[in-house]
Formats: structure tokens, sequence, C-alpha cells
């Protein structure tokens, strides 16, 4: 199902409307020709009879011309369905664009992008149709229950002979399109948070190069370059020149912001904005690919758009907003004079902060330096006199530790005395030693004749050589060797 036919003059217009595919309303001078059933001239030409009873003859002229002769065959459903299709496009009022006003129900959006509907009041309903072409241009969402004029054509639907509104122009009643898309895009961004405080991003004080996101030709943009030259000369500046007014201007805007945010460009913040104009001329900064571009901006975002009593969606997400694009180049940094001032006003604090903070040091570290000489004598001196009580305990418990070990030594230095044998020498005994293994021979099977010995007595030793080994057991003394036999 389609709808009427336009114009070439009526496509222009569809192309630059900002509220759908409207076709204007016909003005009576374009409707004049197709009121055929007003020529009553022609009327007047055809004479019939009529009673005093009988109508006026300007009223059953149109009758008499338009009443078609009898049939008596039957008509198809097709061709009934023709003859009421003809009839309608042959009408003065519902052949052509026709106003209605009505509410919206059973708004039903179709997966093509065509959108089916019910227009009803108190007192009856027609079907509504908006071809996809239509709805993708208007810029408000319907809903049920929505008060709306409608500009469009009656058409009717052979294969199921219903007839619908075909929808050309769609308003809002009441409110105006744009604030209505206004206020929805407001309400839906607001629900997903793109508006919270939290999201906001801190603006730097001292930025060193600044993107602008507006129009290349205007007084806008010299302004605002006037103002940052005047403040502060060694600013750099990155224009992003771009639409910001009609169809377009919101893609070109979001597209800017995204190429700003380039990390090569190093940006410090953006001002995004236009001058002056109507709440058509300033919607684009309040579309949703421009608020989305502000929010998802990892550079700081300054909005000024429009005028002081002027505000968009962008001003609602940009992290500082300011009345005009030139406040906003205002506010986007300090004068070079004044932050010069500034540090001076602060280099000179500094050093008597630090001036002060350092003779407060030198005292400090004085008063430090003598408690610590004074701590470190204290420390001496008591240090001394623990060393010296150790000491004496120290001396006292040595004494006590040797002379145990002393005694017990004279003990035991008189019982080895008294066991040594030369006490035995001293009596008049001898030891006999084998002077080559050193051992003290306790038997006559430790010698051999001819063997060296030793013999040891208590003023010296003699060397000797075994004669013979006789053992023999006497209990007399052992007789010494005849002379000649020792040696």
């Amino acid at each position: 199902m389609s709808g009427q036919p336009t114009s070439s003059s009526e496509q222009q217009l569809t192309q630059t409307s900002l509220f759908g595919d409207g076709i204007p309303i016909e003005s009576p001078s374009k409707r004049k020709p197709q009121t055929k059933p007003k020529a009553k001239p022609k009327a007047k030409k055809k004479t019939t009879e009529t009673t005093p009873g009988d109508a006026p003859e300007s009223e059953q002229t149109p009758k008499q011309k338009t009443k078609p002769e009898p049939r008596t065959a039957p008509y198809s459903v097709g061709e009934l369905t023709s003859l009421i299709k003809g009839t309608l496009k042959a009408d003065p009022i519902l052949g052509g664009t026709i106003l209605i006003e009505g509410e919206i129900s059973n708004l039903s959006p179709s997966s093509r992008g065509h959108v089916y509907f019910q227009l009803k009041d108190e007192n009856a309903s027609i079907k509504g149709v908006i071809w996809a072409s239509t709805a993708n241009k208007l810029a408000f969402n319907l809903e049920d229950g929505m008060a709306v004029t409608i500009t469009g054509t009656i058409d009717i639907y052979a294969p199921n002979g219903t007839y619908s509104l075909i929808t050309k122009r769609i308003e809002p009643v009441g409110i105006g399109p744009l604030q209505l898309a206004f206020m929805q895009l407001k309400e839906k961004l607001s629900a997903e948070g793109l508006f919270d405080s939290a999201l906001k991003q801190p603006v730097p004080e001292f930025p060193k190069r600044i993107g602008i996101v507006t129009a290349k030709t205007g007084a806008v943009i010299h302004d605002m370059l006037r103002v940052l030259h005047r403040k502060n000369p060694l600013i750099d500046v990155v224009l992003a020149p771009v639409t910001v007014q009609g169809q377009g201007a919101a893609n070109s805007i979001a597209r800017a912001i995204e190429q700003l945010n380039d990390p090569r460009l190093e940006l410090d913040t953006i001002i995004v904005g236009r001058g002056g104009g109507s709440f058509e001329d300033l919607f684009c900064f309040s579309e949703e690919p421009v608020v989305r571009a502000i929010v998802a901006s990892q550079v700081p975002i300054i909005a000024g758009v429009g005028h002081e009593p002027d505000y968009s969606l962008a001003d609602a997400a940009a992290d500082l907003t300011c009345s005009t694009p030139t406040a906003a180049a205002e506010a986007v940094t300090l004068e070079l004079s004044a932050v010069l001032n500034t540090v001076e006003f602060y280099k000179e604090a500094l050093s008597d902060h630090l001036i002060g903070e350092l003779q407060h040091a030198e005292q400090r570290f004085d008063l430090a330096s003598t408690a610590f000489t004074e701590g470190i004598k204290r420390n001496i001196e008591r240090a001394e006199q623990r060393i010296e009580l150790t000491s004496q305990q120290f001396t006292q418990w040595g004494n006590q530790l040797l002379e145990r070990p002393e005694a017990t030594l004279s003990k035991l230095a008189g019982e080895l005395q008294a066991y040594s044998p030369l006490k035995t020498l001293a009596r008049g005994y001898s030891m006999a030693i084998n002077p080559i293994s050193e051992d003290v021979v306790t038997s006559i099977e430790h010698i051999q004749a001819g063997q060296p010995l030793a013999i040891h007595v208590k003023d010296g030793h003699i060397n000797t050589v075994v004669v013979s080994n006789n053992p023999t057991v006497s209990n007399e003394l052992t007789k010494h060797p005849e002379e000649g036999e020792t040696e």
C-alpha cells in the first residue's frame, strides 16, 4: 500500500522537513481544479421537468449529472472497491490532503520500519499508517494515548477492503515536536545516568592546548579566539569545524568530539558551542549522538550553546556549562598576567615560609643537639657505673670460682705425690726402662739377653745391657751383678 504521489516541490520539502516526510496542506487554489461537482453552469444546460414540491434546480442538477445509469449486472468486489476509491479521490475533501486530530492507540511498529496505529476520539476510530521513510524522520517517539494532529491522505487497501489514513506529517497537540523529542530524550538519558554529577571530569585551570567544536565561519569562532589570545596567547587552539544547524549537524558535532579525543593531539579540554538561535536551530546540540559523545569523551568538555536562557542536553552532559561560547572561552583559562602575578605571590610566600621553617629547624636542631649531648653524657656515666659494679662483681665471682679448683688441685697434687714413683726411687728402689719402647719393664719376660736397658734411680739413670734373663724367685734382694758384667 502506498500514499498519493507527490510533486517535485513536495518531495523537496520532504527532504528538508524537521518533522517527517511532511507534505503541506493544499491551499484552496490548488484544490479548485478537483471540485468538478461544483461546475453548475454546465448542469444548467440539461433541463428536466420538476413539480412544485421538488427541490430547486440548483440542488437537483449535480445529482442528475453524477447519477449512473441503472445496471442490471452485478458488480464484482474489485469493481465496487474501485468505484468507492474513485469516489473518494473525486471528493473535494477526502480526495486531497486532510488534517485530522485524534488520540493514538494500538501503536504497532513493524520490523520493516513502518508504524501502524489507530487514531480515535470518543465517537470513532480509523486505521493509520506511517511509512518507514516518514517514520525515520520523526524527531520524537510516538506513544499510545498521545494526542496528535496528522496531515495525510485517505486510501483504500483493496485486498481487505479497509481504508486507512496515510500519514505524511504528524505533530503532538499542545507542544512542538522538537520540544517533545527533547523531553523524551532527556528522560531516557537521565534514566541511564548520563547526566549524573559522578561522571563530571574536573576541568584543568591551566590548559596548554584547547580544542574547539563549532562552525569555522562567523563571529563565534573569532570572538572565542580573540578572548583566548587576550587572556593567554601561549595557548594552542585546535579547531574542528562542524555544521551547527540542520540535518546532519548532530553527527558532525559528535564525530568532531571523537576526533579531538585522539591522544596524539594532547588536548587538555574541549569547548563545544555555537551562537544564539531558535530552539529548532539549537536542537542538534540536544540530539543523542552529541550527548553520548560528550559523556564518552576522555577530555573534559565545556559547553557554550546559544545565549543565557538557552539550554541544551549538551549543557546537561558537559563537565562545565557556560551561558555563551564567549563565556566558555573566558572560563577555560585564567589570564596569563593574573597567573604570573599569582605565581610571583606564591613564590614570595613560599620563600618566606621556607626561611621561617629553616630558622625553626635550626632552633630545633640546637635544642636536640644539646639534649642529645647531655643524654649521651648521662648514658656514659651510667654505663661506667654499671661497668665498675660489674667488674667488682666479676672479680669477686672469679676469685670464688678459682678458690675451689686450687683446693682440689692441692689435694690431687698431694695424692699424686704420694703415689709418685719418685717417692719409691727415693727409698732405694730402681726402675728399668726399655729404651727402645720406653716401656717400664715389669717382668723378665719383657727383656732378652743382649738387650739394652736403662735403670732409673733417684738421682739419674744407668744404661746397661742384659746378660741373661734367668727367672728366679727369691725373697732375698736381687744380687748385684759381678764387676765387669755391667756396662
